[in-house]
């Protein structure tokens, strides 16, 4: 790259060209940037901001889907009403002979309660006693598991817990368990673990009838009851009993269905079906969802004639709920690129860059070079590239776009006016193309225009860091300056948050141009305040090699650089560059050093044994080739590689001239 400037600079021609190319890339490249949002066009989503204005092209037709699904639930609301019973009610077989089954279990139940017979009086194996059989059947849950569970019984037998809560002997409780065998042991704990199930659901139902059950069936006579029960319970399910149907719906039916009963008859049958009875009527949810299906289908979708011309949505504006179906029926949530947009703004950047360059050439303010150009477009480039994304992304969080990075780096490469320029064409196209409003981007115009006047005074890298700082608490006090004069209603976190991002763009600014500027210097060979801080400094190894190899030279050079110094100061030049670019003016005199007054020291002149006023004018003026050869060997900046030919001016070596005419003769000497 830096080859190819070097020779474009040297041609006239190519440098033309190359300016152009330069140009016309990077307007380009910086047109694709700034309309991001024209070529990549966010989805349309319901009651969010849209990007974009949307016309339609052409007349259509489309489903107003809002009022075809009302109509839809009015008629599915209108079938479900209109439904026939016995269309979606069906008999559940499973349930009526669970419920018979469930009416025989409580009957035995009662039965046996009434007549105090107990799961534990007939004995479940021959060796264990109706007591201890009776002491298993009643223990916890846990304790039985135990025993389960237990290999060893005399372990067991050392558990308190195990035995709390009865009379019996610990002793003779394990001597019972203990003449069964292993398989007798198994089987007969399996009986015991169904007795257990068969007790605890019988205190359930027991529990549910309640204490004035059999109050009242001891006035009734229950094995007539047992009979009649059965017959009711027959009766009411044939009818159907229906999910959600009231017990006393079902007790009034047993009324009507049954007179004859009498009131302790009808009240002892009604707590036994209670709990041994449950619906077996069941509603057929697959046919009503056919039913509602065919009356859904029966609805035609309500259409709605759109003309050529409407605006579906509109930039900057929420999306409506009616006009995002529109744009959903016509396909049209994913905005195409906008490439009368883009070109507008190709036409409107390459204007201003023309009437800019017009200005330069007309004013003749300044004459840049190849490499300032070329960084006169990377750096917004490389910047706008950078913010890109985040539009991409969310154009809210536009507030951590580091434009100040623009100003920051065209200020260290000398180009102050360019950086002011550049960042207001950013910021404008921020505002025109990203839907940035002028509050907005505010902050950081007044940031990017405030690090021009900081960084033209920086002398030290680290001063890029801390002009981050100071740049973010400029932003931030703009941006909290917009918020007091522009947002009349506003909540305080909201604020700090987006106070927070230009704070951060501002800080990430002065990090990304420290991290960016060594390469630029490298790549381009363009001069910072830095580089010539850097250059200034005795130990650089060319100054070294010239105080030691030429020291009149060297003194000479600092004495020069002191008084043009001055002399800049007086005329309001570039004096840091003057200084710096005369301490390595006459760094060709390193290749004869003893040939240059200076450098003698009292000793012979040289010129004198070599006596060749044409060899010694040819030592003299070959300083300059020398001296830039050196320097670029040296990797010096072009702009201090200029003073080595321009500071000898175009005349002749008059001294060794006269010698060669008096030695030679004015005809022989050029």
């Amino acid at each position: 790259m830096q080859k190819l400037l070097e020779l474009a600079a040297q041609n006239r021609f190519l440098k033309n060209i190359a300016t152009i190319l330069i140009i016309l890339l990077g307007t380009c490249l910086l047109t694709s940037l700034v309309s991001v949002r024209s070529w990549y066009k966010p989805t349309i989503k319901l009651n969010e901001v849209s990007p974009v204005d949307i016309f339609l092209d052409k007349d259509a037709t489309v489903e107003d889907t809002e009022s075809t699904n009302a109509e839809k639930e009015k008629v599915r609301l209108l079938a479900v009403q209109n439904i026939n019973n016995k269309e979606i009610f069906e008999v559940d077989n499973d349930a009526q002979s669970k419920n018979l089954e469930n009416l025989k279990f409580v009957i035995r139940i009662v039965r046996n309660n009434l007549n105090s017979k107990t799961y534990y009086s007939d004995p479940v194996n021959s060796k264990i006693s109706v007591e201890v059989q009776k002491f298993l059947i009643d223990i916890k849950e846990g304790n039985f598991n135990s025993l389960l569970l237990s290999d060893d019984l005399e372990k067991l037998a050392e558990n308190e817990e195990f035995f709390e809560k009865t009379e019996l002997s610990h002793g003779l409780i394990i001597e019972e368990l203990s003449l069964l065998s292993p398989i007798e042991f198994k089987y007969f704990l399996e009986s015991i673990k169904s007795l257990r199930a068969q007790k605890q659901k019988s205190d359930e139902i027991i529990q549910r009838l309640g204490k004035g059950f059999f109050n009242d069936a001891s006035k009734v006579d229950m094995e007539n009851i047992f009979m009649k029960t059965y017959s009711v319970q027959k009766k009411l399910t044939d009818l159907g009993i229906v999910r959600g149907m009231s017990r006393q719906k079902i007790h009034e039916n047993i009324k009507i269905l049954f007179p004859d009963l009498s009131l302790e008859q009808r009240l002892v049958i009604q707590k036994l079906l209670d709990v041994s009875t449950q619906p077996n009527i069941v509603i057929n949810w697959k046919k009503i969802k056919e039913l509602e299906n065919d009356a859904i289908e029966s609805i035609k979708p309500v259409k709605i004639e759109l003309q050529k011309g409407s605006l579906l949505a509109e930039k900057g504006k929420l999306v409506n709920k009616q006009n995002y179906v529109y744009l959903k029926e016509l396909d049209m949530l994913h905005p195409a690129t906008d490439w009368k947009e883009i070109s507008n703004n190709f036409y409107l950047i390459t204007l201003i860059i023309m009437l800019i360059s017009l200005f330069l050439i007309i004013t003749k303010l300044k004459r840049y070079t190849m490499q300032q150009i070329l960084m006169m477009f990377f750096v917004p480039v490389t910047v706008s590239a950078l913010i890109a994304p985040i539009a991409i992304w969310d154009v809210d969080k536009l507030a951590l776009a580091p434009v100040a990075t623009i100003s920051i780096l065209l200020t260290v490469f000398y180009m102050p006016t360019m950086a002011k320029v550049t960042v207001c064409l950013i910021c404008f196209f921020l505002a025109k193309t990203v839907d940035m409003n002028f509050w907005q981007i505010l902050p950081q115009l007044v940031g990017a225009l405030y690090a021009v006047n900081i960084v033209r005074k920086a002398h030290q890298r680290e001063d890029l860091a801390n002009a981050g700082t100071k740049i973010a608490i400029c932003q931030i006090i703009t941006f909290l300056i917009t918020v007091i004069v522009a947002v009349d209603d506003f909540e305080v976190m909201t604020v700090l948050f987006f106070a927070a991002l230009y704070g951060v763009s501002a800080i990430a600014s002065g990090f990304i141009s420290l991290a960016a500027l060594p390469y630029l210097e490298v790549s381009l060979k363009l001069l910072t305040p830095f580089k010539l801080a850097e250059l200034s400094n005795p130990n650089q190894p060319l100054l070294k090699r010239l105080k030691e190899e030429a020291p009149g030279t060297y003194q000479h050079s600092l004495n020069v650089s002191r008084l043009s110094e001055e002399a800049g100061n007086a005329l309001n030049l570039h004096t840091e560059l003057i200084r710096v670019g005369l301490l390595y003016h006459d760094i060709g005199k390193m290749h004869a050093p003893d040939y240059f007054i200076e450098n003698t020291l009292g000793k012979p002149n040289p010129h004198t044994t070599l006596d060749d006023p044409l060899e010694s004018a040819k030592i003299i003026i070959d300083h300059i080739p020398e001296g830039i050869k050196l320097a670029r060997k040296y990797n010096l900046p072009q702009a201090i590689v200029d003073f080595i030919p321009m500071h000898q001016g175009t005349t002749i070596t008059n001294y060794f001239y006269i010698k060669a005419i008096e030695k030679h003769g004015e005809k022989h000497v050029d």
